[in-house]
């Protein structure tokens, strides 16, 4: 994980807590795709962005920083987006 010396604030939608949670739970980029209704190519980018925001370079310390900023504990059923500070 590439290393930060500030805090800075974390805001994912709706799509992006699904989609994290969906990578936590080790399935196929194909299965994702599909659950979420996305193209391949779309979920790849997705997927990228994703890690871009968590500071990750894979799915393990993306599911890492998910984990450690308490993304995955519970699932929100509102529509707002969550904001955390890293």
């Amino acid at each position: 994980m590439k290393s930060s010396t500030t805090s800075r604030v974390v805001v994912l939608d709706k799509e992006q807590r699904e989609l994290l949670r969906l990578l936590a739970t080790g399935l196929p980029d194909t299965a994702i795709a599909r659950r979420m209704s996305l193209a391949p190519r779309t979920l790849a980018r997705r997927i990228s962005s994703l890690y871009q925001t968590l500071q990750a370079d894979n799915r393990f310390q993306a599911g890492a920083a998910a984990e450690r900023l308490g993304l995955l504990a519970v699932t929100r059923t509102d529509q707002s987006p969550k904001a955390i500070a890293v």
